[in-house]
């Protein structure tokens, strides 16, 4: 939801203050100098506007809206029989944060009884925001974004699939009992990443369904070693990860398990189509990493739900 915009510049000193003035682009010949530097301290330190930080470092800023919507997934296990959360049906009350900068969490910005968020931040104009985002809620497993790139227009159709943390422990133990089955032992599953092979026109915002690009295979980089890792696993026409298929299915999904610290790229392959790739940063402290349509695999394959 919107902040007032003293709270929104306090967020913008964050961002500025945290990020290196040679990425931020304060003008060539001054982006390493004293002043510029300077600049950016007394803004991070709430004695200069940030207007009066660009007239001191010659920087160009802007502010720019950032926001989306968090939708539910999986099952409600409340209900006897459990049942699948309707399609697009949203999750108050999440905390939304920037993972790269966790002092944002004390901004407070959280969804709204339909589900959206949104926060203005200030960036050096021409230059990209890196930026990843961390979602928190009671009863909910807290989960990460793949990291974007936030251009001079900002970004407002980010969408995360939120799963409740009943329901991500039950799905982590099937899918554990499947792979010590394959592998004849036990098997803990941690650090997992769900994403969507998609449809051009696959996102959230959009009710066609299945959003999948079936027959794709997702890789990675760094290449990860099975069991110590595990993936590429492809969710069947049930929405149900299936460690006996090689490829999408008409629903996309695919999973990935017990990642390392770092920074892991996504990407997939089906002739003759091309796809985005997504990077991930994944740190201790978050079991889950999300990335849903329209920020998902999007593949450049335009043909109908369903359809090769």
């Amino acid at each position: 939801m919107s902040r007032p915009f003293p709270v929104l510049s306090r967020l913008a000193v964050v961002l500025l203050g945290a990020l290196p003035l040679s990425q931020l682009g304060c003008g060539e010949p001054e982006a390493d100098s004293p002043a510029a530097d300077d600049a950016i301290q007394l803004v991070y330190q709430g004695k200069l506007t940030v207007s009066q930080a660009q007239s001191a470092c010659r920087c160009q800023l802007q502010v720019v809206k950032i926001g989306g919507t968090v939708f539910h997934f999986g099952l409600d296990l409340s209900q006897s029989p459990p049942a699948s959360f309707p399609f697009q049906s949203t999750v108050p009350g999440t905390l939304v944060s920037v993972a790269e900068l966790p002092i944002t969490r004390q901004l407070n910005v959280r969804s709204s009884a339909s589900g959206q968020w949104s926060v203005n931040v200030v960036k050096i104009k021409g230059v990209p925001l890196r930026a990843s985002f961390v979602y928190e809620n009671a009863g909910y497993v807290t989960t990460k974004s793949q990291v974007f790139e936030i251009g001079d227009g900002g970004v407002t159709d980010l969408s995360v699939q939120f799963p409740t943390q009943a329901y991500f422990s039950l799905a982590k133990a099937q899918i554990e009992q499947q792979i010590g089955a394959l592998i004849g032992a036990p098997y803990t599953l941690n650090n997992v990443l769900v994403t969507t092979v998609g449809k051009a026109w696959a996102s959230m915002f959009n009710p066609m369904l299945p959003h999948g690009d079936p027959g794709a295979q997702v890789t990675t980089t760094p290449a990860i070693q099975f069991p110590a890792s595990v993936g590429p696993i492809y969710f069947n026409e049930a929405v149900a990860p299936d460690p006996t298929i090689n490829a999408t299915s008409v629903d996309g999904g695919v999973l990935f398990g017990n990642l390392t610290n770092g920074r892991h790229s996504f990407t997939a392959v089906k002739a003759p189509f091309s796809y985005s790739t997504l990077s991930f940063v994944v740190q201790d402290g978050i079991g889950l990493y999300v990335a849903s349509p329209p920020h998902g695999i999007q593949s450049s394959n335009d043909s109908l739900a369903g359809q090769p």
